[in-house]
């Protein structure tokens, strides 16, 4: 009975936050750790009633044809890549983001300010530097602003690419909601994983269900910190009660290998160009870099914003005739970036 009244309680304190949502546009804190608390009480059922919910209000859109970076996909093909993130968590692509993008990308990376975030060892709070220094680190992780991001061409015409909000839509069953678009550096600066530079195994829940597309901007190699995967952990019941019991934390590589084994372990080595879509509510982590660094770009889609509260860019300029299109035609898949 106890147990009971207690997840009324935690479900009650959602409900709320939701309202609470609906009217200001914001997600109340309490509500946000209600829904992590009853994630790990239900090993992922409740996320997977939310989502059913959020589908219903906000069906998925009649989209144009689903062409863009993946190529063009019919319906056939987007099923395809649906049912293969369903049953491991991620999906590599044949097609490879454009060589001339990755330079472009990577002189973006190379030239903007950068803020440098605190290591697990460090007393110092994160800071900025005007660019990143890649003969001279200072740092594990450096992410570029978010404004930067966002305001560039080549961004947002990834934002705007059909093929991957197709991906995106049929994967969250309703419509999609453009969130967290970043770009950052890992660096050799240490010889250890760092926690703040998400080097030990985790599950994200920042919202209720999301799509990531990771483009490796630079090549990765297994000395450069790989992205790992653990192979169908973002699926309801993978991950262990007890492992679960210890709320949104850090796990080290052991702890990780003795619940799943290593053979469920997924290093991404891949070229540059390589996009890889994955549901990180699976355990995942980047590996420690061992030689040099490496540049991934991200951009997310959501079935709704309803979570975290997380500090993102907003459009000063919409340079991409697509995506001012989009704004127009579907105004909520971009309604976190545009300015109010």
């Amino acid at each position: 009975m106890k147990r009971i009244l207690v997840f009324c309680y935690f479900a009650a304190r959602i409900f709320y936050g939701g309202l609470v949502y609906l009217l200001v546009g914001r997600t109340p804190a309490s509500a946000y750790q209600s829904m992590i608390w009853l994630f790990c009480a239900t090993r992922g059922r409740s996320n997977d009633a939310l989502a059913a919910f959020v589908s219903l209000i906000h069906p998925p859109y009649r989209l144009p044809v689903a062409k863009g970076v993946l190529g063009t996909l019919d319906e056939a093909a987007i099923n395809l890549i649906v049912a293969d993130i369903k049953a491991k968590g991620y999906h590599v692509f044949e097609r490879r983001l454009p060589d001339e993008v990755c330079d472009r990308l990577l002189e973006l990376a190379s030239s903007k300010e950068c803020i440098v975030r605190a290591a697990d060892d460090s007393s110092e709070r994160a800071f900025r530097v005007p660019h990143y220094d890649r003969s001279h680190p200072v740092g594990v992780r450096y992410d570029l602003l978010p404004d930067d991001v966002v305001n560039n061409s080549d961004v947002q015409r990834l934002m705007a690419d059909l093929s991957l909000i197709a991906v995106a839509q049929r994967y969250l069953g309703s419509r999609p909601v453009a969130d967290v678009t970043a770009l950052w550096w890992n660096t050799s600066f240490s010889d250890r994983p760092d926690r703040e530079a998400a080097q030990w195994f985790h599950f994200d829940m920042d919202r209720i269900k999301w799509l990531k597309f990771f483009i490796c901007i630079t090549d990765v190699t297994i000395k450069t910190g790989p992205h790992t995967f653990i192979s169908s952990s973002h699926r309801t019941d993978a991950i262990p009660s007890d492992l679960l019991s210890a709320g949104y934390a850090r796990l080290s590589d052991d702890i990780v290998e003795q619940h799943f084994g290593r053979d469920r372990f997924v290093e991404f080595c891949a070229p540059r160009g390589t996009i890889l879509a994955e549901d990180t509510r699976g355990l995942h982590k980047g590996k420690l870099v061992e030689v040099g660094d490496r540049l991934m770009f991200q951009v997310q889609f959501s079935n709704s914003l309803f979570g975290a509260t997380v500090q993102g860019g907003r459009f000063k300029t919409v340079t991409d005739p697509g995506l001012r299109d989009l704004t127009i035609r579907y105004p909520r898949i971009y309604a976190n970036f545009v300015q109010t």
